[in-house]
């Protein structure tokens, strides 16, 4: 018998972990790995995790003594054109939902101080807003990408998660969907 040669040997072991690599990659992208991940999805969380941060303003937020109410949870950055986009709707919503119960909350993150202040201030963002500088909630909450939303109901239960840009149209709509008793 022959003994195989060494070329050969490390031509079949080459071909074969490509075709082992090939069909990885079948599979990833059928199961949706590396596709967008905008929009409305079921939030990998059940509860929302507790955490207390600083306000922008000094106060302290504390989320345990806020989830008896529907919270609004908010993770941007100054830098992200998204959050732009959004801020002006978040804000002007603000208002009505601040007078009907809710609470909303900005997690600013991966952001300079003064470029995250700067920005409240360009976008007059009156709601409490912190800053989650040892980057321990948003990795709790499993963010990967700016803007992302929670939406969480009286009691603590993450209802849905919305990683993008938010309309005023949609926001409205799932800020009701966490409405104590259901819809307003």
């Amino acid at each position: 018998m022959a003994r195989p040669r060494p070329a050969l040997l490390i031509t079949l072991c080459a071909g074969a972990g490509f075709l082992l690599l090939l069909g990885a990659l079948a599979i990833a992208l059928q199961r949706g790995v590396g596709g967008s991940v905008e929009g409305r999805t079921e939030a990998a969380l059940t509860s929302a995790p507790p955490f207390t941060l600083t306000r922008f303003d000094g106060e302290t937020f504390d989320f345990a003594r806020e989830n008896q109410r529907p919270v609004f949870i908010y993770f941007w950055a100054s830098w992200c054109v998204p959050c732009q986009t959004e801020a002006p709707a978040i804000e002007a919503l603000w208002p009505e939902y601040r007078d009907r119960g809710y609470v909303f909350l900005g997690v600013n993150m991966w952001d300079q101080p003064e470029d995250a202040r700067q920005f409240v201030k360009q976008y007059r963002l009156s709601f409490p807003v912190v800053a989650d500088e040892a980057r321990a909630v948003y990795v709790e909450y499993g963010v990967q990408g700016l803007p992302t939303a929670f939406f969480v109901a009286p009691g603590g239960a993450v209802r849905s998660q919305f990683t993008g840009p938010l309309d005023e149209r949609t926001l409205r709509g799932l800020l009701d969907e966490i409405a104590p008793g259901g819809r307003p």
